[in-house]
């Protein structure tokens, strides 16, 4: 294929025989592990007032967990992204990269998000029809539900938010890309030790202190300005990650460290978290503008130091353990994105029905989670693998190009 770029020297570092197993394998664990997190909100009572599956026992275990993993998840996951955006860049050029995010990013989207609202709209009114315990969200749904001027609902990008500011990224870097702003030297600074370790909190701080703690999710269609100053920040590293590929083997001996001070930060990051949020709470969260403070601004600042450290955590181990060829691990990646979209009103409806049961809250979490985990990939592997959906989200494989993968991958390593 022709590359369409200005750059090069990046169009030199595609090398099409290189697949990045570890890249791959890590951005479908970002996003599987969404499932379990959402399962845990509902078990934690930080949320149990607002969560609309919340149960009614709850354990303060279960927000340690989550609230850990969200401080990195989704930032690693863009870092990815912004790693793979460089590459197609490189491999496709501009041009390119922009047809491509379309099919696999955009259109997704807009086909989704319809049917999202609506599969949430029947879920929660089954729910409020059926479930003899409900949530106290599903009981104010019930009492709304009889009230004929009570405000709908807002619409939101749900959780597919992640979509949605992707292809604002997209747009912005190829601003970048265009102008050569991506080409100057100084921006190599992004992927240097130093500058990540100590520097970047620094930059992303500021973003977080716009936003409660933990921060919330930029589900609102207007462009949230915080979002491209922390999640932003994180996709422009990953652009440069591609740049300097040997930048994993100079983190490495920091990771150890990383992880351990990461610990150490959110052992009194969680004492500053509230214990519980009220509805009028997270009203007031989604507009923003929180009061700045001292207190504040040390919370933003850890919060961004352990986004950074355990990304960075994240990667080094995944170059060390995940970057290889095995078909299961493969499918499981190619499955990730299906999986995720559909995720979210699957696992509440099986919530739904667990909130009139008597069951160990620990068997709830695990029948949530890893029943919604299996609905996702066995519907995957009927429904969805070998159809226009499966193309349009992984790209067009023929079954025999997919069994001769690993025989191919192997032979490239030779």
């Amino acid at each position: 294929m022709t590359q369409n770029t200005h750059d090069p020297t990046l169009a030199a570092a595609v090398n099409p025989a290189v697949r990045y197993h570890y890249m791959d394998n890590l951005r479908a664990l970002a996003m599987l592990l969404g499932i379990f997190f959402h399962a845990a909100i509902a078990y934690g009572p930080m949320l149990q007032g607002i969560w609309i599956p919340a149960n009614s026992e709850t354990t303060v275990v279960m927000d340690v967990w989550a609230w850990f993993t969200h401080l990195f998840r989704m930032p690693l996951f863009f870092l990815i992204a912004g790693f793979f955006t460089c590459y197609l860049v490189g491999k496709r050029g501009v041009g390119g990269l922009l047809k491509n995010r379309a099919l696999r990013i955009l259109v997704p989207f807009m086909i989704f998000l319809p049917a999202l609202w609506a599969a949430f709209g029947m879920g929660i009114g089954w729910a409020v029809a059926n479930v003899e315990n409900p949530s106290p969200m599903l009981g104010l749904f019930a009492m709304m539900a009889n009230m004929p001027d009570a405000p709908p609902p807002p619409v939101t990008t749900t959780h597919l938010w992640f979509l949605y500011n992707l292809v604002q990224f997209y747009l912005v870097y190829v601003v970048l890309e265009k102008v050569g702003l991506m080409r100057q030297g100084w921006m190599g600074l992004l992927a240097s030790p130093k500058f990540l370790v100590f520097v970047l909190p620094l930059l992303i701080a500021p973003a977080l202190a716009t936003q409660a703690a933990p921060h919330p999710a930029p589900e609102q269609f207007v462009p949230a300005l915080w979002s491209f100053g922390f999640f932003g920040l994180f996709f422009l590293v990953g652009a440069q990650f591609f740049r300097q590929q040997d930048l994993l083997e100079r983190l490495a001996p920091y990771a150890p460290w990383l992880l351990l001070s990461s610990l150490a930060l959110y052992a009194w990051l969680f004492t500053q978290f509230p214990e519980s949020v009220t509805l009028q709470q997270a009203m007031a969260s989604a507009e923003g503008g929180q009061p700045f403070s001292l207190i504040k601004g040390a919370v933003s600042l850890v919060e961004a130091t352990i986004a950074v450290h355990m990304t960075l955590v994240c990667l080094v181990a995944g170059k060390r353990f995940l970057d290889k060829a095995n078909p299961v691990i493969r499918f499981i990646a190619d499955s990730s994105y299906w999986v995720y979209i559909i995720h979210l009103p699957v696992l509440w409806f099986i919530q739904y029905l667990l909130l009139d049961t008597q069951w160990n809250l620990w068997v709830e979490f695990a029948v949530s989670s890893l029943g919604t985990l299996a609905v996702g990939i066995v519907s995957y592997a009927v429904l969805v693998r070998w159809t226009p959906i499966g193309w349009m989200l992984n790209g067009r494989r023929r079954k025999s190009q997919a069994a001769a993968e690993p025989a191919i991958q192997q032979a490239a390593r030779a």
